[in-house]
């Protein structure tokens, strides 16, 4: 398969660590904007900034005919369009002759505007499972439920000291209900907290025994499965997916505002515990939920070519569960 893959440059993205997946599978050129140096610093992204590269096209007037010269002899069976937070103009979707989906990450943060994105599209894929029922009824078109992944090759354990109780790579300083819960956390526990990526993130999460996720806004984030990965135990809130997947007090923890500091401190004191669930989610991810797995999944649904959902309401990208 020919896949026209869309996304702004950020190497930190889904989209970034999709295309390095699809490359296995398909036969990949990608397009799209490079994140700008402003960017970058307003959102304290310069520590990768050497890790950004344009796209096999990059779209600097945003114009069709941009693409198409670009596309130089190259022929599409899809155009893919991967979110990655920055936005930007894409006339191609204007070309009826192209079969056209979309891989949508943060429907939690603003749906109807993803649904009018959506709605350019004809097939969708949701990284929310709470909004697939939504998107189905509201587009009449086919819509997938595909949960984010892991990088193995990135998220993976370090052999280092251990310097904290528990610790989790975010942006410090916010007044949202993650930075509380830390706080609470922080004064009873040893609690790591840095801003940073790839292979400086891993280390860093390797250097507990316990790592914490909270979701913005109930969503199955990236973190739930870079941190299993990396084979600690995960404490992580409950949000809509997550069981489909995970087994609690198997895989990893879910704790409720009421129960966090007790299951952090049993943890603790039961390392053997915590050790068992690190190790039998770094397994699960590894088995089923990597962005290989995510890519086969994009291309066998785009190959099948069925506008139906054979599952029904709880339809899941096929070929990894």
């Amino acid at each position: 398969m020919n896949i026209l893959m869309m996304y702004t440059s950020m190497p930190h993205t889904t989209g970034a660590y999709l295309e390095k997946a699809l490359r296995g599978v398909a036969t990949v050129k990608t397009c799209g904007p490079t994140v700008p140096d402003w960017t970058l610093r307003a959102w304290d992204l310069e520590g990768i900034a050497d890790r950004v590269a344009p796209h096999d096209i990059e779209l600097k007037e945003g114009t069709l005919e941009e693409v198409r010269r670009g596309l130089d002899g190259f022929r599409p069976d899809w155009l893919l369009f991967v979110e990655s937070g920055v936005w930007f103009e894409m006339p191609i979707l204007s070309d009826p002759t192209l079969p056209k989906a979309c891989y949508l990450i943060d429907t939690h943060l603003s749906a109807a505007d993803h649904l009018q994105l959506a709605n350019r599209f004809d097939v969708i894929f949701l990284a929310q499972k709470a909004y697939v029922d939504i998107f189905r009824e509201r587009l009449g078109k086919p819509v997938f439920w595909l949960p984010l992944a892991c990088d193995p090759e990135v998220h993976r354990p370090h052999e280092v000291p251990e310097a904290f109780d528990i610790a989790i790579c975010t942006s410090p300083g916010k007044t949202d209900r993650r930075s509380r819960r830390l706080a609470r956390l922080g004064i009873r526990f040893s609690v790591g907290v840095r801003r940073l990526f790839f292979d400086d993130m891993a280390r860093f999460l390797s250097s507990s025994p316990l790592l914490f996720n909270s979701a913005v806004k109930d969503d199955l984030n990236m973190r739930v499965f870079e941190s299993l990965a990396i084979g600690k135990c995960l404490l992580t809130d409950s949000v809509p997916g997550l069981t489909d997947f995970f087994v609690p007090d198997t895989d990893l923890v879910v704790y409720e505002d009421a129960d966090l500091v007790d299951r952090v401190r049993f943890l603790l004191e039961n390392p053997e515990v915590a050790n068992r669930i690190g190790a039998q989610g770094r397994k699960k991810v590894l088995e089923s939920h990597t962005y290989h797995h995510r890519a086969v999944s994009i291309v066998q649904t785009l190959s099948s070519g069925s506008t139906v959902t054979p599952q029904g309401e709880n339809y899941v990208a096929h070929s990894y569960v």
